[in-house]
């Protein structure tokens, strides 16, 4: 074996077609130690995916050595490394991967605790727009630049064109709209 240097018999053993320079036979490992690379492949995502001299090691090629269950924790480990911006529960007592498909409207369900989670800001799941999404990002600062204001009730949008900064929004709520404060709580003019 090219890891724990001990002979084995060649059924439990794993042969690779990679050997360095002046080696004379090409690198392999037996079953423990495959064991051992692909288990600290898992716990350890800069050792993934395992490779041999920088090669990586593919799972059909030894998936035999293997136990279901592992071979399940390794595909799920797979594609928690493959997901782009990948979404973990916000939950402290789990922070376990959510995998895609329990991503709903931008709200990530965690499987194991049912706990949710904003799938943009990575924060528990909250009301309304995510202040981390690039288009509610682009709208606000679209909105300082024209000087819009916000219902300090529901977040709509307001633009005042013309009359005074008594503001009357479509929920029912009075707020001033220099400061964005419910009518006659400041002292704006």
């Amino acid at each position: 074996c090219s890891a724990c240097m001990e002979l084995k018999p060649r059924f439990d053993m794993l042969e690779l077609g990679c050997k360095r320079i002046g080696e004379e036979d090409t690198h392999s490992y037996c079953r423990d130690c495959l064991q051992d690379l692909f288990e600290s492949s898992v716990t350890d995502s800069t050792l993934f995916p395992p490779r041999c001299c920088g090669i990586p090691i593919s799972l059909n090629t030894c998936s035999h050595f293997f136990t279901a269950a592992f071979m399940i924790r390794f595909e799920e480990k797979v594609e928690e490394l493959s997901t782009p911006d990948p979404c973990y529960c916000s939950n402290k007592d789990c922070v376990k991967f959510i995998r895609p498909y329990h991503i709903r409207a931008g709200v990530a369900l965690c499987p194991s605790c049912s706990h949710g989670t904003c799938a943009l800001c990575k924060r528990p799941v909250h009301q309304g727009l995510c202040p981390d999404d690039p288009s509610v990002k682009m709208l606000m600062d679209l909105a300082g630049t024209e000087k819009w204001q916000r219902c300090n009730n529901c977040n709509n949008m307001i633009e005042l064109t013309i009359g005074c900064f008594h503001m009357s929004c479509r929920c029912g709520n009075q707020f001033c709209y220099l400061c964005g404060v419910k009518w006659k709580g400041c002292r704006c003019p």
